[in-house]
């Protein structure tokens, strides 16, 4: 026995695919209603690409690398430099001293205006909570304000601001086996790296 055929205009079920196909229509309409024309967007695109700053690097003999972005404007060009095993040359080292017994890995500053970032990774035999504790002293004695938090998702982190929030130091310390390694990362105004 066969079903028999459904007429004109007779109510037919609607299947998932029929339901998969009329949402797909219907998601394709609403994207080409609410986009924009491919030709602005490509035109805009590559304006921006032509205004991207371009990036140089350049190694010394001393492991120190130097790289400069040159901006399209004509505003002051940052300028960013790191080193491995070594402070780079001008690290605010008076703001964020190396902490006795500890070993640099690798340091690193970026120029720019109004205020420069600085950062140095390093190993010590020591806990995390003694160079946590070392860099409160340190940087409380120079005017930051510690905030409240010794960790943030169980790694032992402290923060530090001063100057309005302007200048702000972060720490951080992994331990493996008896050795911490530790981070220290600083945005400062320019005095800080006099």
């Amino acid at each position: 026995m066969t079903s028999p055929t459904p007429r004109h205009g007779a109510y037919r079920p609607l299947t998932r695919r029929s339901l998969l196909a009329a949402a797909g229509v219907s998601a394709v309409a609403l994207m080409s209603a609410c986009s924009a024309p491919a030709t602005p967007v490509a035109s805009a695109t590559a304006s921006n690409s032509s205004a991207t700053a371009s990036a140089t690097a350049t190694s010394t003999p001393t492991g120190t690398t130097r790289a400069s972005t040159a901006p399209a404007t004509g505003t002051a060009k940052p300028s960013a430099e790191s080193a491995v095993k070594e402070l780079v040359a001008g690290f605010p080292s008076g703001v964020l001293p190396l902490m006795k017994g500890a070993e640099i890995q690798a340091s690193s500053l970026v120029h720019a205006s109004p205020v420069s970032t600085a950062s140095l990774t390093a190993s010590i035999t020591a806990t995390p909570a003694d160079v946590l504790k070392n860099y409160t002293t340190v940087l409380t004695a120079q005017g930051f304000t510690a905030q409240p938090g010794d960790a943030v998702d169980g790694v032992p982190l402290k923060t530090f601001v001063r100057a309005d929030g302007q200048e702000i130091v972060t720490v951080s310390v992994v331990q493996t086996t008896a050795t911490s390694t530790f981070t220290l990362g600083a945005t400062l105004l320019p005095a800080s790296f006099k």
